[in-house]
């Protein structure tokens, strides 16, 4: 579903003199949006998904001070996804630290494709960020994915390749790295940023318990070489932000920290290990491990520094980990969110997510 919040304003029943975005710019107000209709009012204020109110920049400045200190050119275009504001903001006027995570994800479609190969010669194209086959060079087929595919001619594959085509940052990834750093700047307080390699890694683990060890070992060290690359330019820019920003107590998480990695699992078991958080998940099985990631990176401020103020500024696509991060450790933490939309790319159908290669505009960002 695509909408602007004005849009939305008026699909709720009311006109934006009514509201509180009387006054809010027509960039912020025309904004382009990807998500299904999860609004209701919230006083003046539309809420998202019951847990984030949408405020033009200004209203964000004045709810949580230290966000006007972001100096992103295009920060005022955008609506943003806030929550929990007031309890962050008391724990501020105590004197008492905020913690800072956040941070974009590994990839996006079309950046990493998957190649099976059957014995019979049979070739099937996968998209690695959606799971789903490609039926045209940008088109996808609705009903077979990566998974269920292996899951039925497991024993019949001979050769498992990648073709990696991202090789750089696209405006969006940028964005998502340079909030978390200028906010925690602002606040002075301590700084995660999580790397998912390790969660995109355990989506292929499960895919290729049905294929031969060979073969599944194989793959796993060639999807690897790929985790590593890319990782690689998100940790070169991110020690270039670090040199700007110079965050005292820094973290940048991600496979190739196992010390890191142990702190994170052994911490969150009594909080995401539980019945009743596992039962929210998912249906998929392939994807709960990488959900159990999803849903306790934004504490894990709290795991790695004990940080109890928990802010986590990210793309309103987490709107989820979010809420149900906050739920599974609400007897631990205090949480906010700082929530920004995702980027539409030149297409002016897609998000830079899901746009083709063509319109991923790599590199397209100003570095400090």
């Amino acid at each position: 579903m695509e909408y602007s919040i004005q849009e939305m304003i008026f699909r709720k029943g009311r006109a934006p003199e009514e509201t509180d975005y009387v006054n809010s710019n027509e960039s912020m107000l025309n904004f382009r949006l990807f998500s299904g209709d999860f609004y209701e009012w919230n006083g003046g204020k539309l809420r998202f998904k019951q847990c984030a109110d949408v405020m033009d920049f200004e209203q964000a400045a004045k709810a949580f001070p230290p966000f006007a200190g972001i100096t992103y050119k295009n920060r005022e275009k955008f609506p943003y996804f806030v929550g929990g504001l007031d309890l962050l903001a008391g724990s501020m006027e105590r004197g008492e630290p905020i913690a800072v995570e956040g941070g974009p994800c590994l990839f996006g479609e079309y950046e990493v494709t998957v190649s099976v190969r059957l014995k019979d010669g049979q070739t099937r194209l996968f998209d690695y960020a959606n799971g789903k086959a490609y039926l045209e060079e940008t088109e996808f087929e609705e009903t077979d994915d990566l998974v269920s595919y292996l899951r039925t001619n497991g024993e019949r594959v001979e050769e498992i390749r990648f073709r990696q085509n991202k090789w750089d940052l696209t405006p969006q990834e940028y964005l998502n790295l340079c909030y978390p750093f200028e906010i925690a700047a602002a606040l002075r307080g301590p700084l995660v940023i999580p790397i998912p390699d390790m969660s995109y890694r355990k989506y292929l683990f499960y895919a290729l318990e049905y294929v031969p060890e060979k073969i599944r070992a194989e793959t796993m060290e060639a999807f690897d070489a790929i985790l590593n690359r890319i990782a690689d330019v998100y940790l070169n820019v991110i020690a270039k932000l670090q040199a700007r920003f110079q965050i005292e107590r820094f973290a940048c998480v991600h496979r190739r920290d196992p010390e890191a990695l142990k702190i994170w699992y052994e911490k969150r078991v009594p909080y995401i290990e539980r019945g009743k958080v596992l039962r929210s998940l998912t249906r998929l099985p392939e994807k709960i491990e990488p959900i159990k990631d999803y849903i306790s990176m934004p504490a894990l401020p709290f795991y790695l520094f004990g940080s109890t103020n928990l802010l986590q500024v990210d793309s309103v696509d987490e709107t989820d980990s979010y809420r149900k991060c906050k739920k599974a450790h609400k007897n631990a933490c205090q949480m906010g969110c700082f929530l920004i939309p995702e980027l539409l790319s030149g297409d002016g159908v897609h998000t830079l997510y899901s746009a083709p290669l063509q319109w991923k505009e790599y590199g397209n960002y100003n570095e400090p």
